[in-house]
């Protein structure tokens, strides 16, 4: 998941193996969290209902360890692979036009793991981009959490318990990663909101030309960032997901509605198919 794993398992979403870490960027600074309403495309009476089944990978080998892992990355460990297959028989009745994930390792083989089990879907296309990766956590790379956690609550002068009532955490705690990052590598809650719902908006958009249903596997932070503003009137509280839980977003009418969140039914029921 992301910054946080630590805190739900101390919310700090750990993730990632420094030996893999990829090719980073230079971000822009930002230092301060900026609460945008999300963009929506103009409505089209044309476009059909998209229905967007939104889940984190599962458990990692950094998530076990309690390692910072953003884009960093660690492969799933018995357990992750068991609860992505969990999740794919949950889904298995569920016929998927368009499966998408992350470009690490650890959201490509969640979703390969899903769509095995599948036993509705047939001829549909498969992407993985570098726009629904992990936060980027720059110098924390494969460190411990704790160092992590210790580091931003000390710059954001507050107490790691306060973070956890506060919904924002996820960008607010992004955004203090970027300011202590001295790498010039870690990214800032704006960076990370563009890239995730950009990829969302494409996705739903081209996939509204036809209607149905799409599978979209990536990371506990960045899903937050990507939900946070993106329907009004949902309640967002800013929850740590689990390990393959669902957050289920229809694209209809040119906007975006949650409809579910952090949902583990689906794996319930696959460990019930086993």
């Amino acid at each position: 998941m992301a910054l946080m794993n630590g805190l739900n398992e101390r919310r700090l979403v750990c993730l990632g193996m420094l030996s893999a870490l990829l090719v980073f960027a230079v971000l822009p600074v930002y230092a301060e969290p900026r609460i945008e309403k999300a963009v929506y495309a103009e409505e089209n009476s044309s476009e059909k209902a998209v229905t967007i089944y939104v889940t984190r990978h599962g458990r990692t080998l950094f998530n076990t360890k309690d390692l910072a892992q953003g884009w960093a990355d660690s492969p799933l460990t018995p357990e992750g692979i068991a609860v992505a297959e969990d999740l794919g028989r949950g889904l298995r009745d569920v016929p998927f036009d368009f499966v998408i994930s992350s470009d690490l390792v650890r959201a490509r083989q969640t979703a390969r793991l899903v769509m095995a089990q599948n036993r509705a879907s047939a001829g549909y296309q498969v992407e993985d981009t570098e726009a629904l990766r992990e936060a980027c956590y720059g110098q924390f790379e494969g460190e411990p959490n704790s160092a992590m956690l210790a580091a931003f609550v000390v710059e954001m002068g507050v107490a790691a318990e306060d973070m956890l009532r506060d919904p924002y955490m996820w960008l607010k705690a992004a955004d203090a990663v970027k300011r202590l990052d001295t790498s010039g590598m870690a990214e800032d809650a704006a960076t990370i909101k563009a890239r995730m719902q950009g990829k969302l908006i494409e996705v739903a958009q081209a996939q509204a030309k036809k209607g149905g249903n799409v599978l979209l596997v990536a990371h506990g932070q960045s899903i937050n960032i990507m939900l946070s503003d993106l329907d009004p009137l949902f309640a967002y509280t800013g929850e740590s997901l689990a390990n393959a839980a669902v957050c289920k977003v229809v694209y209809e009418n040119g906007a975006f509605r949650i409809e579910s969140f952090n949902d583990t039914s689906y794996i319930d029921a696959g460990k019930a198919l086993r």
